[in-house]
């Protein structure tokens, strides 16, 4: 058996290493409710064809209905929570570039780009956000 000031030092060590455990368990970043092993989803992976068939037959309607489809997959609400705003922005002109390539089956991203840009584009999507935004209220 250990000496009693042994047996101290050995409890006092692990009382520390105890501590420390807890505090990182504490500190330790929680699961996304959307990813079921936490990792963050890879944005240059994800087929997004799905949510393109989405937006085509939306924008059979209207543009503007073509942006709500839009704007409402779920994805884009992962993509906020995960990225950030900034990233989230960056991922959703990408989209809408990729989108526009394509549902016209081209290649031309200034042509895409001009399309996003363009002042009809600009109200319908300000439109369907504003929709949206109040249909959640």
């Amino acid at each position: 058996m250990a000496s009693p000031d042994k047996q101290q030092k050995r409890a006092q060590r692990a009382k520390a290493k105890a501590k420390q455990n807890r505090t990182q368990r504490a500190n330790a970043p929680k699961q996304d409710a959307f990813a079921g092993d936490d990792e963050r989803i890879d944005l240059e992976s994800v087929d997004l064809t799905e949510l393109f068939v989405e937006m085509r037959a939306a924008g059979e309607t209207s543009q503007q209905a073509l942006c709500a489809a839009f704007l409402a997959h779920p994805l884009l609400a992962l993509v906020l929570e995960q990225e950030g705003e900034e990233n989230a922005t960056d991922f959703i002109l990408a989209a809408l570039i990729e989108y526009r390539q394509w549902s016209t089956d081209s290649d031309d991203e200034t042509a895409a780009l001009a399309w996003i840009e363009s002042p009809a584009f600009q109200a319908d999507y300000v439109a369907a956000s504003q929709a949206l935004t109040s249909a959640q209220d």
